[in-house]
């Protein structure tokens, strides 16, 4: 298949695929990278671990054959990666894809890690283990509803845009305010967001509510009967303790429990649709505050993903607008 994106001094062409979970982005990026042509770039937070398959709904073999994926299975589940990583790789990975004639697409639900790969980070200070130590101990004996709301008393701004147990924001945001005495929302309002890396279009894949959630709940009793108990139990009996953020996740903290005998598997399983329907409630409040994205029906029929390509094509190679016309927009506050 030919090269469709000559070497030149501008700014790469990016898309991105956003949307909640269970909304059709990796169908629809396969399809894309497929006919554009085009390669993947994973930007979902715990596809990057190794052994978490089925919870994450990874690509799957036949995808994977189809398209080349980047960002997926690089780290182990005992290994810690954050947007300041992904930023780093995904520039260099959109880089790579453009230097061999391809065009990048970012797929994936972590709205996180698809702002830092567009606008690179704010400047902060690095992680520090030894503060990192004192707050989760803290949080072991007050609870993280504390420390949310210590941060709602020395960074509100912050704490509006965070839920409650969201503890990996939390603890980032306290640790930058300890180590600087800067709040979190003062650095992100000096970066101001406002220099994209990349030539971006952001497609948006939408299903009505009460479609969104029949497919959660689809998923998760297909994860629930397909492996996905047996790769909990499997990352339990590897020593993992149940703090790391993989057995946090949505599907393997329910399981873990289960399997710790704190619950039925049917209480589990309920736990896991309830607490992903949540999530995805959250995903698309997030995306709603993202500038610049536009909203297609998902599924797309294959008339649909041929005219999608065609106009994302010529965006990449001329770098004009894309052409909505005759495509399936949706209006995302109606979601």
């Amino acid at each position: 298949m030919r090269a469709i994106v000559e070497s030149s001094p501008q700014k790469p062409p990016l898309i991105l695929l956003v949307g909640p979970t269970a909304s059709g982005k990796t169908r629809l990026a396969v399809e894309l990278a497929e006919a554009l042509p085009g390669e993947v770039i994973n930007a979902d937070s715990m596809q990057v671990f190794r052994g978490l398959d089925v919870g994450t709904d990874k690509p799957s073999a036949a995808d994977r054959a189809r398209v080349r994926f980047h960002a997926v299975d690089i780290i182990d589940p005992g290994d810690s990666f954050d947007a300041a990583r992904f930023a780093e790789l995904g520039a260099e990975t959109v880089q790579d894809i453009h230097s061999r004639g391809k065009i990048a697409l970012a797929a994936g639900g972590t709205g996180l890690y698809q702002r830092a790969l567009r606008f690179g980070l704010v400047e902060v200070p690095a992680r520090s283990d030894e503060i990192r130590a004192v707050l989760r101990e803290r949080r072991d004996l007050e609870g993280v509803e504390a420390l949310y709301d210590e941060l709602r008393r020395v960074d509100p701004e912050t704490a509006a845009r965070i839920h409650s147990n969201d503890w990996v924001r939390v603890e980032r945001a306290l640790e930058v305010y300890t180590l600087t005495g800067r709040k979190m929302s003062d650095a992100q309002e000096a970066h101001g967001f406002a220099e994209e890396r990349f030539r971006s279009c952001l497609v948006g894949c939408a299903r009505p509510r009460e479609l969104l959630y029949q497919g959660i709940e689809q998923r998760l009793d297909e994860m629930w009967s397909g492996g996905l108990i047996a790769e909990t139990e499997k990352l339990l009996s590897a020593g993992l303790s149940r703090e790391v953020l993989p057995l946090k996740a949505l599907g393997y903290r329910h399981a873990a429990a289960m399997l710790c005998n704190e619950m039925r598997s049917d209480e589990a399983l309920e736990g896991a649709k309830r607490d992903t329907k949540r999530f995805a409630k959250r995903q698309l409040t997030w995306y709603r505050k993202e500038p610049g994205i536009t909203w297609l029906r998902s599924p797309l029929s294959a008339t649909e993903v041929r005219t999608l390509t065609e106009r994302l094509r010529a965006q990449a190679e001329q770098g004009t607008p894309v052409d909505w016309t005759g495509l399936p927009v949706e209006d995302v506050s109606t979601l």
